[in-house]
């Protein structure tokens, strides 16, 4: 059967082809076949060290030396009458510079000769299987709060994770956000200089790392806990916290039942920026920054007391990604980014001034999730949204739970509750 994709198997430069290659950790890890697209070349780019290992190629030697898009420009323009190879670490498409050369090329013009990563390097020399490895990369990236938030999430689901760094996003830097997060019982192993004279492979508990120094050229792999501690095992849940796991005032919570349906509703996906007004002790947008990589949470709560229990919690829970703001609303709406999706636990007596503001700042496509419990408040909140032309939905939960009687159980029933979702068109 014929293939799609052009097949070459061997060094062959029809025009205008761009060789990729993946230098694994050392001149050591290159083949014949690697040697012979390199030495074919006119053109040799790559990061300085790179080009180190071949200091007798007879071509022209360009040591990439600036922004990414810049570099491809350069690459492009070069290729344009030359053969052109680029050196890359390990894997060219294992994030490397692979996947950014064949959205500006296209497939037919990319040749890739892949090599090994450090990551495969890294786990042969600890004697670590890495087919169940997940990766996450900050090698030139900024890392957010949902950064932080998906590596917990890996390591909760008891998998290791290993971590692409870079001189800003340093094993220091993650080992202290792990260890904030309340991942004390981890373990990172740090590859340095892996493949060269001054290699050097460190295991160390969190704690213990976020006191160390490295080299510049590592990277980071997580393991999680064998054994959970009693601070990690709040950690380890994804979804569905009772109110017990949550400091709190007696009765000033969301509901667990209500707030999962609440969550639901809100239709959360990654990148999004969730407000959360009337927060109380931050039970729902910890969840909420739980089960999905959201850019930003914002909670918003004005009273001293739950606010400080929410601050409380975001420790408790490693919720990095959520940012507690103590204010009332509207005004503590003012220099937020945006948002996508916006849950109304609670609104005083500003209900107007704060649906308005909402209303004036929430992104095309967006939703508003609100608890309700008074009949003249659902009414209200249903009557604005419908006469701003957004698409409303109505739930109404009644919850009762088991309570002991006796040798035996009763259901004793909760607060009925509205939860109104509106949705601009």
């Amino acid at each position: 059967m014929k293939s799609d994709f052009p097949i070459i198997k061997a060094c062959d430069w029809k025009a205008p082809i761009i060789a990729v290659i993946g230098m694994g950790t050392s001149s050591g890890d290159l083949g014949p076949a690697v040697r012979e697209w390199i030495h074919s070349a006119q053109v040799l780019t790559g990061g300085a060290r790179h080009l180190e290992m071949f200091p007798d190629y007879a071509g022209e030697k360009i040591a990439f030396g600036l922004p990414l898009s810049e570099q491809i420009e350069l690459v492009a323009e070069l290729s344009a009458t030359r053969r052109i190879a680029v050196l890359s670490s390990g894997d060219p498409l294992f994030f490397g510079i692979g996947k950014r050369l064949i959205e500006k090329f296209g497939r037919e013009r990319i040749v890739v000769v892949p090599n090994l990563t450090s990551l495969q390097v890294l786990c042969a020399r600890i004697g670590l299987p890495w087919g169940d490895v997940e990766t996450v990369t900050l090698h030139g990236r900024e890392k957010t709060p949902a950064t932080t938030a998906r590596i917990i999430e890996i390591l909760s689901r008891g998998r290791k994770v290993a971590v692409f760094t870079d001189p800003v996003n340093t094993p220091q830097s993650i080992a202290r956000d792990l260890s904030e997060s309340g991942l004390r019982d981890c373990f990172i192993v740090v590859g340095e200089n892996l493949g060269s004279p001054s290699e050097c492979i460190r295991e160390f508990p969190v704690s213990d790392a976020a006191k160390k120094s490295f080299s510049d050229l590592n990277l980071v792999l997580i393991l999680p806990s064998e054994q959970p501690s009693a601070s990690s095992s709040i950690v380890s849940q994804v979804f569905g916290f009772p109110e017990s796991c949550f400091e709190r005032d007696a009765g000033l919570i969301t509901k667990m039942e209500i707030r999962s349906v609440a969550l639901a509703l809100l239709r959360l996906g990654p990148g999004q920026v969730l407000w959360d007004i009337g927060a109380g002790t931050g039970s729902v947008s910890i969840e909420a920054a739980r089960i999905a990589p959201l850019k930003k949470v914002c909670a918003i709560e004005k009273n001293a007391g739950r606010y400080g229990k929410m601050i409380e919690n975001i420790h408790n829970f490693g919720a990095s990604a959520v940012k507690a703001i103590h204010g009332g609303a509207p005004e503590s709406l003012e220099g937020l980014p945006a948002p996508d999706r916006v849950f109304i636990g609670g609104s005083g007596s500003n209900l107007t001034e704060i649906l308005d503001a909402v209303h004036g700042r929430i992104l095309p496509g967006g939703g508003v999730v609100q608890t309700i419990v008074l009949l003249e408040t659902l009414e209200k909140v249903k009557n604005f949204w419908i006469g701003r032309g957004f698409e409303i939905t109505l739930t109404q939960i009644q919850v009762s739970r088991s309570v002991p009687l006796g040798n035996d159980l009763r259901m004793e029933a909760l607060n009925p509750v509205f939860i109104l979702s509106a949705w601009r068109k």
